[in-house]
């Protein structure tokens, strides 16, 4: 059972999945129950870093970074509520962190003591069988988009790339400086900084984006037309 004085902090969305998650807990597992709201930009998990605790993300939204890339540490996915993160390395027996996890927004995160986690859920068949599904969903939609962006060319490829990373960035309808280097764009497109300097010309060439001093720029009317092409392609 969750403790009351969390309980009462929660929205009807998150009482649902905490009550459907954990209404066969031994009560037990609420003395080491914490509830936190975390700033933008706060550094939840570190790569390398021991396993400690599981994230229940309950509002607001994570970035996953790659540390060990072959050009240094790039962004690779979003992570949105409700969610849980941090026990991936529990279920595969891994001692260390896999990637580092920071928030995007303000977040709030009911926090487990990793220990009493993994302790629970290998017990508790129907918190085993949420989490799995939460699991395959993740995979599947990866799954999909994966097959879904082999096909495509790589200026194309690289425009979904830069309209999603708009909107990750900003949801405001404001002129967006994107940060990727373009050894980090062609890691995460799989090609050659030579394929990406030659897809962002034609982008270039067809306004989707602008340079300034060299990096790549999106106003919204851009973002918006880049939107529009998309899902024609």
């Amino acid at each position: 059972m969750i403790p009351e004085t969390i309980y009462n902090r929660l929205d009807r969305r998150q009482r649902e999945f905490i009550n459907k998650f954990f209404s066969q807990c031994p009560q037990a597992l609420s003395a080491g129950m914490m509830l936190k709201t975390y700033p933008a930009n706060h550094t939840l998990i570190n790569a390398d870093d021991s396993c400690t605790y599981v994230y229940f993300l309950l509002r607001g939204r994570l970035q996953g970074i790659e540390e060990h890339a072959k050009n240094g540490p790039y962004n690779f996915t979003e992570i949105k509520a409700i969610d849980i993160v941090g026990d991936y390395e529990l279920f595969t027996e891994s001692a260390a962190r896999i990637v580092t996890l920071t928030t995007l927004e303000e977040s709030l995160f009911l926090i487990l003591p990793a220990s009493d986690y993994i302790a629970w859920i290998k017990k508790d068949s129907n918190a085993l069988f949420i989490r799995t599904q939460m699991v395959i969903r993740q995979l599947v939609a990866q799954s999909q988009f994966e097959r879904h962006n082999f096909f495509l060319d790589n200026r194309t490829r690289l425009l979904h790339f830069l309209a999603n990373e708009y909107g990750r960035i900003n949801r405001a309808p404001e002129l967006v400086r994107l940060p990727h280097t373009r050894p980090e764009m062609a890691d995460k497109l799989g090609c050659s900084v030579r394929t990406v300097n030659r897809a962002i010309n034609q982008l270039l060439e067809e306004n989707f984006i602008s340079l300034d001093h060299g990096k790549i720029v999106m106003s919204y009317d851009q973002y918006l037309a880049a939107k529009s092409a998309l899902q024609k392609s």
